[in-house]
């Protein structure tokens, strides 16, 4: 599923990863993903303070993870998907503690919902974005970006929708987009670890 980065030539500066890093870093983002999502499974009245620190947390540990496999990749610094990707971290981390402070319902809605959907946009962004001049190389998760991106984005639409059902609805949809997210993730890890150890043995 995932691609490891190819340099197309020795004169072209490609995205290429420390595989055992980035596994290990896409594992981390996976973990924590399927965890936020098993806790809205089983906690069945979070109630308004227990839905904004649950999206708070889970988008501050969101956000970092999304910045520490980013830096792994090693990308350019003016490397558009790399400023986009990490724009929406940081707007993830920002929502996440203005959530917390608010203490309301409609603006963990509002505000998750925009949240989610930024990080899915920058995904898809990265995923489909063409590198600039002369650079081929392949750069790895671009197809995870594709289906993560999708799939964050369409969370992030409809969470607003649930705003008046309550914080059991609203954590149940967000934690049904991080399940699938989640273990998209996890079987990106394992394949980019399948793949390092491959390498290795050649």
């Amino acid at each position: 599923m995932s691609e490891t980065a190819l340099p197309q030539s020795s004169n072209t500066r490609t995205a290429a990863p420390g595989i055992p890093a980035l596994w290990q870093r896409v594992l981390l983002r996976a973990v924590v993903t399927m965890a936020f999502g098993l806790v809205t499974v089983f906690w069945a009245d979070p109630g308004v303070l227990g839905l904004c620190l649950g999206f708070a947390l889970y988008f501050l540990a969101l956000a970092a993870t999304q910045y520490w496999v980013v830096s792994t990749l090693e990308l350019p610094r003016g490397h558009r998907g790399r400023l986009v990707l990490l724009g929406a971290a940081g707007f993830l981390a920002m929502n996440g503690v203005v959530v917390a402070i608010s203490a309301s319902t409609v603006i963990a809605a509002w505000l998750g919902g925009a949240a989610l959907a930024v990080v899915g946009a920058a995904e898809l962004f990265a995923a489909l974005d063409k590198p600039a001049g002369n650079t081929k190389a392949k750069i790895a998760l671009r197809s995870d970006w594709m289906i993560s991106g999708v799939l964050g984005l369409g969370t992030g639409i409809l969470l607003p929708f649930f705003a008046t059902v309550g914080p059991h609805a609203l954590m149940g949809v967000a934690g049904g987009g991080a399940l699938m997210i989640g273990a998209l993730w996890a079987l990106s890890a394992l394949t980019l670890r399948h793949d390092g150890s491959k390498t290795k043995a050649q």
